[in-house]
């Protein structure tokens, strides 16, 4: 390699200071007796250390050196110099390591690779499976990781950008929880674009193709279209529908079961799934407690005004009150709020605990046994359900029994505006726990009741799937939507690509959870059958609170509109 063998020793040969040169690199390699230099190339940090270094004579003497885990390739060469000062016999060790920046940049494949021409303001649809799937090089990578890298090395961002998603506008339509897959994420950017980028292709088919060529297989970019400047996908998406495949044994289908029996099965799952649907305050299937507007503590000036930085504060939390939110999250949730803090796959909610918890949620009573159910008789300043709490589901219902790889499920439709953290998990559990009659049915009644507090069951995530979604201009009347979001949600290439990748890639890996004997519903169906019972005396408590309360509220609107009446 153009260096001596591992703790070689030059012989009485006269020895004069060595300019390493690599192939690629030149290096100028100077030190002092003990002093330790680093020098970098590709990437790459080299840690020199010299010992020993003395003087004596006219002329040089042989260098000994040790050289180990050296990895840029060093050609030394001998300059002659006059008059050189002798040096005493030193060993010389060079330890490289793999030290590396905040970020390395990736090297670039020999693959697809489009020269940037401008930049441009773009939307792209993504689908993918959830990357706790894998169990190889990619265990530990993220999805926008992925995606980042790829359209790095595709040409779209610039070395300066990339490693900071802020640099380039990266914004979602959704965030899914931990497990979640999706068909339909939409993610805009400021991108590197070639020169007549979708000349020929309407659909941006070939931009995607090449960001493809540099991503593992469970994740796809479908499509890759430009976009104005005001686009905002989470703000501007006013429909979102999810899939839940659930094994068919869970609710009580046997593989022997005649299609009456079967179609009774699915009838009676529907008339649970339907109570879902309308406008209600989800408060008992979220924590609650992450939804709750933050009230920054008061600022007074001596003149007794609020300060300017105070006001705007109050006003910006205003705002995130009425923000539109995404899947399985809020966007009145801080970006980096971790989704699975506090619940398991297996979990069943927040226990309800003494008033004074941090999360202000729950309550115990004096024997310190856990309440699973109670009625908010009075209002609780720490246990507040506003408007954040309150959702729109336009669709809850499933379809017919359906098999892959000899598992039978039904696949459950839950379309709604949006979803807070662990919602549609939630309701699915509920509706699976009333369904295997381990709760009444007239418990899905009192869980949507503003006064109610009920812990409640969360199923697992390994099969839920974001599978579509629409958009609208909400500052303009009519109902508009933008020309490239048509595109991305009704263009039939698009739609046929997604469908190839869902029967392809995501259908057959998602599979592999629709075993009800194996993981994760093993353990789950056991722990639901153990924890998810009310005792009789909660669960009248608080059917006889919500009864009074209902009487009282239609009184209240009979009087009201006699008043508006008269």
């Amino acid at each position: 390699m153009g260096y001596e063998r591992h703790n070689s020793i030059i012989g009485a040969q006269k020895h004069r200071p060595i300019a390493a040169t690599a192939e690629r690199h030149r290096f100028d390699v100077t030190a002092t007796r003990g002093q330790k230099n680093t020098i970098s190339a590709c990437g790459c940090s080299v840690s020199v250390l010299f010992f020993g270094l003395g003087v004596s004579g006219s002329h040089s003497q042989p260098l000994p050196m040790a050289i180990s885990c050296l990895r840029v390739p060093l050609t030394p060469w001998l300059i002659k110099t006059p008059k050189a000062t002798p040096l005493k016999l030193i060993p010389l060790r060079i330890f490289c390591s793999a030290e590396s920046s905040v970020r390395d940049l990736p090297t670039s494949a020999p693959k697809s690779k489009w020269e940037p021409f401008r930049k441009k303001k773009v939307v792209m649809r993504v689908g993918y499976v959830g990357l706790q799937l894998q169990r190889d090089e990619h265990e530990l990578s993220t999805v926008e990781n992925e995606l980042e890298t790829a359209i790095f090395k595709a040409g779209g961002i610039r070395d300066s950008n990339y490693g900071d998603l802020n640099k380039i506008a990266w914004a979602r339509s959704s965030r899914t929880d931990k497990g979640v897959h999706s068909l339909a994420t939409m993610i805009s950017l400021k991108m590197e674009i070639p020169d007549d980028a979708w000349k020929g292709d309407p659909n941006g088919i070939a931009l995607a193709k090449c960001v493809n060529s540099y991503l593992p297989d469970n994740i796809k970019v479908f499509s890759i279209l430009p976009s104005q400047r005001s686009f905002d996908p989470r703000r501007e998406c006013n429909l979102r529908k999810y899939s839940y495949l659930l094994p068919a044994e869970i609710i009580g289908i046997q593989s022997h079961f005649t299609k009456a029996e079967i179609n009774d099965h699915i009838s009676d799952f529907n008339s649970i799934l339907n109570c879902f649907e309308g406008e209600h305050p989800f408060h008992n299937y979220t924590q609650r407690s992450k939804y709750r507007r933050r009230t920054p503590p008061r600022q007074t000036a001596r003149n007794g005004r609020t300060p300017r930085i105070a006001k705007s504060h109050d006003d910006s939390s205003t705002s995130d009150e009425t923000e539109e939110s995404d899947v399985e999250e809020d966007s009145r949730i801080d970006e980096t709020t971790t989704v699975n803090n506090e619940e398991t796959s297996s979990g069943f909610g927040e226990p309800l605990v003494d008033p004074c918890d941090s999360q202000g949620n729950s309550l115990k009573d004096q024997s310190f046994n856990v309440i699973r159910a109670r009625w908010l008789y009075e209002p609780d300043e720490a246990d507040r359900i506003t408007a954040s709490h309150f959702r729109k589901i336009f669709r809850c219902s499933c379809g017919r029994l359906e098999n892959s790889m000899g598992f039978d499920y039904i696949e459950i439709s839950i379309w709604g505006e949006s979803f807070m953290l662990h919602q549609i998990r939630k309701m699915v559990g509920t509706a699976v726990a009333v369904k295997r009659k381990l709760l009444p049915r007239d418990v899905l009644t009192l869980s949507l009741a503003k006064f109610s507090r009920i812990v409640l069951p969360l199923a697992p995530s390994e099969v839920l799937i974001l599978r579509g979604n629409t958009f609208i201009l909400r500052k303009l009347p009519g109902n508009k939507t933008r020309p490239e979001m048509l595109t991305m949600v009704e263009s039939e290439e698009i739609l046929k690509a997604v469908d190839k990748f869902y029967s392809s890639v995501m259908l057959p890996q998602v599979s592999k959870f629709l075993d009800p004997s194996k993981s994760p519903w093993e353990e789950w169906v056991e722990n639901l059958d153990a924890n998810t019972s009310i005792p009789d005396g909660q669960l009248d408590e608080v059917r006889n609170a919500w009864k009074e309360w209902k009487e009282k509220l239609q009184s209240y609107q009979t009087i009201t509109s006699a008043s508006a009446v008269a």
